[in-house]
């Protein structure tokens, strides 16, 4: 009985989820007499199982933030196939595998020594990339390469083939010489590869499902233990979350001299802006130190401000990058924006928030002009003149001539 209850679990847990979608119900639960049963219907559970594989689904998943690994064998599924190619990797055709005649182990053309690691040490740490590329650390690798079509520009190799790695027919066992035309070799080998989706969803697609096994872990070449364990758990780390992951804890703007946030401010007005960032590593936060520039910009419709944040202070947990600018000559509602994209493995930042910008106030403008300062004059001159015509007309007396004398006489 305990046996049956176990196989059932394991069935379940095996199979949920993998029949194909109906409103009903996403769920199959498989009971069997005895355990010794399940292998006259493994062909069947297994047609159950690849209906579930569904790319659409996967997509979904992702797109929907979900964090995916896609490992293939050189016997790589259609579904499998499909649900990379639309994330920009392409596998090679079923049945190839890579080869390696100068760095593989020598009873296996197949299990290449890989040691070429690109990119940044966000998803593999530097030092274990030296460990890799010097040899110290052997990475075993056995399984099909694939190829970055480039129309997905988020996709980025991790490892790639060496120098005298090539794919071809696994059939052959390295001993015919691929095709120039046809075979992905060296660098353009790709053997893993990672994803940073625009809604931080991640994936990795790897080439090798021996890449994960507990055998290539243990594993020992010329008395050194294999790097596979710590490749994957560095992999493992990245795709689901565990580090490379940034988080906006505070952003703040306010009037300088001030620490009161507002929703609106006047025009050609001094302003700080305040973003608080924090960087996910090591099971804690971390003040997050940019090696690139974080961008702040104010834009409506086209950007009117664009310059970099500069780092002001650093507490245990986080960084505060800040930015004293003015605000444009131009009232309206304008968007005070941080998109900060690294595509070396680290999450996106986009933060938005709408600001109005409204002109000077009746008693806000400066009573006197420069540029006015001739009509000023003009201006008074005249009130002067005025006054001295009025005079004039009022205190001036006539004098009466000798005439006017002669017949009042």
């Amino acid at each position: 009985m305990r046996s049956l209850l176990s196989l059932t679990l394991a069935l379940v847990a095996a199979i949920v989820h993998a029949a194909p979608a109906n409103p009903a119900s996403n769920k199959v639960l498989v009971v069997l007499n005895t355990e010794s049963e399940a292998p006259l219907f493994s062909l069947y559970v297994d047609s159950m199982r690849a209906q579930a594989i569904a790319p659409a689904k996967v997509i979904d998943f992702i797109n929907r933030g979900g964090n995916v690994v896609v490992a293939a064998s050189s016997n790589v599924g259609e579904s499998v196939r499909d649900i990379a190619i639309e994330l920009s990797a392409d596998f090679d055709e079923k049945g190839n595998a890579v080869f390696d005649h100068f760095q593989s182990l020598p009873n296996d053309k197949t299990r290449v020594l890989s040691k070429k690691i690109l990119g940044d040490t966000v998803i593999i740490p530097n030092s274990l990339k030296k460990a890799i590329a010097s040899g110290s650390a052997p990475l075993v690798f056995k399984g099909v390469g694939h190829r970055l079509t480039g129309k997905n520009p988020l996709v980025m190799p991790v490892l790639v083939g060496n120098p005298t790695s090539f794919s071809y027919l696994e059939s052959t066992r390295g001993n015919t010489a691929p095709p120039a035309a046809s075979a992905l070799v060296g660098s353009s080998l790709v053997l893993v590869s990672a994803l940073q989706a625009r809604n931080n969803a991640r994936v990795i697609f790897s080439g090798s499902v021996d890449l994960f096994k507990n055998e290539f872990f243990e594993l020992t070449v010329d008395s050194k233990k294999t790097a596979n364990k710590a490749f994957t758990d560095e992999l493992s780390k990245w795709v689901f979350q565990e580090k490379g992951v940034l988080e906006v804890r505070k952003v703040f703007h306010h009037r300088a001299g001030e620490d009161k946030q507002h929703g609106s401010y006047r025009i050609k007005e001094d302003l700080v802006y305040e973003i608080e960032l924090s960087e996910f590593h090591d099971n804690k936060w971390h003040p997050y130190k940019s090696s690139t520039p974080i961008q702040f910009s104010a834009t409506m419709l086209d950007p009117y401000i664009r310059q970099n944040l500069t780092l002001l202070k650093s507490t245990p947990s986080s960084s505060i990058y800040t930015l004293p600018f003015m605000t444009p000559d131009v009232y309206g509602v304008f968007t005070f924006a941080v998109e900060h994209k690294r595509r070396e493995g680290y999450s996106w930042i986009a933060v938005k928030e709408d600001v109005s910008i409204h002109p000077f106030r009746h008693d806000e403008y400066p009573r006197f002009l420069s540029a006015a300062f001739p009509y000023y004059a003009n201006v008074v001159s005249m009130m002067g003149g005025f006054v001295v015509l009025s005079a004039v007309v009022l205190y001036h007396r006539e004098t009466l001539g000798e005439d006017k004398k002669v017949k009042k006489e």
